[in-house]
């Protein structure tokens, strides 16, 4: 059974705030694992992940106050540097970022694409320095994914966290692939289905949705298959092989479980690079001009 996760977490955990670092280690790992290590280290993760059963991992930024602003994209980049198995996703924060200037710069370093933190870094998604960001990423073929749901950081004002929030972004950037990660949890998982279905860009990804209830939570599981991505949240999400074999208890048909596992996101990359190969290049070279 191949797997993409399209949700890992990865930086220095040294530099990461005290409560951020309790986040990460708060779910029991597996006795051999050391998190600190794990998340700092692109060769252990690697081992780590393969261990599992993972083909193919999307690394994401978060550069804001959690993180001491320390997971930028350039971090991302070259924690990935030289490693085909990981997928890089910058971060733009337009509370600590030029949002232009960053990314041009998240482009030059090879970013696939972007997770933003509305609710974490304080922010509306809909403000019009990050439009210019949105539309760039639909030209250039680059999968945008947002923090949706509850955030267990501690200063957020849990604004700007519904699925719904992100819908006049859905319907202003029709080809923009829009991931709503977390898909809504705890309370909005129906807004997170309805968006899914209503939009043929937005996808839903499993990150810390418990894969026993995922049935339950999105009751029209069937009809949403090819709209829902795989995603772990390691190492907020604890033991890899612990959530591994939930999926695999889970009881949902093959067809739909390869295609959360695997298929959807491998289609989504695959369209993204295809994208990518020539307008990417040709954006940079056209703005160093």
């Amino acid at each position: 059974m191949k797997i993409i996760d399209f949700h890992v977490h990865v930086g220095k955990f040294e530099l990461l705030r005290d409560d951020i670092q309790e986040l990460l280690t708060r779910r029991p790992m597996e006795s051999n694992v050391n998190v600190a290590e794990v998340f700092s280290k692109p060769e252990i993760l690697e081992n780590y992940l393969t261990t599992n059963g993972i083909n193919r991992a999307v690394l994401l930024a978060e550069c804001g106050p959690g993180t001491n602003y320390t997971i930028d994209s350039q971090m991302i980049a070259e924690f990935a540097k030289n490693n085909d198995m990981f997928i890089t996703f910058g971060s733009i924060n337009p509370n600590y970022h030029n949002t232009e200037d960053e990314f041009w710069k998240s482009l030059k370093l090879g970013i696939k694409g972007f997770k933003f933190y509305p609710a974490d870094h304080s922010f509306n998604a809909l403000r019009d320095d990050m439009q210019f960001v949105y539309k760039m990423c639909e030209s250039l073929g680059l999968p945008v994914m947002f923090h949706t749901g509850l955030t267990a950081q501690k200063d957020t004002e849990q604004k700007f966290i519904k699925p719904r929030d992100f819908e006049p972004l859905a319907k202003k950037y029709p080809d923009l692939v829009l991931i709503l990660a977390h898909g809504g949890k705890p309370y909005w998982y129906e807004e997170a289905m309805t968006m899914a279905l209503s939009f043929p860009n937005v996808y839903i990804d499993t990150a810390l949705v418990d894969p026993l209830s995922l049935d339950q939570v999105f009751p029209d599981l069937e009809k949403l298959s090819q709209k829902i991505i795989f995603g772990s949240d390691w190492p907020v999400a604890g033991s890899y092989s612990a959530l591994i074999d939930k999926y695999k208890q889970a009881n949902i048909p093959e067809s739909i479980m390869s295609a959360i596992l695997y298929k959807n996101a491998e289609k989504i990359l695959n369209d993204a690079f295809k994208k990518q190969e020539d307008a990417v290049s040709e954006a940079l070279l056209a703005v160093s001009v």
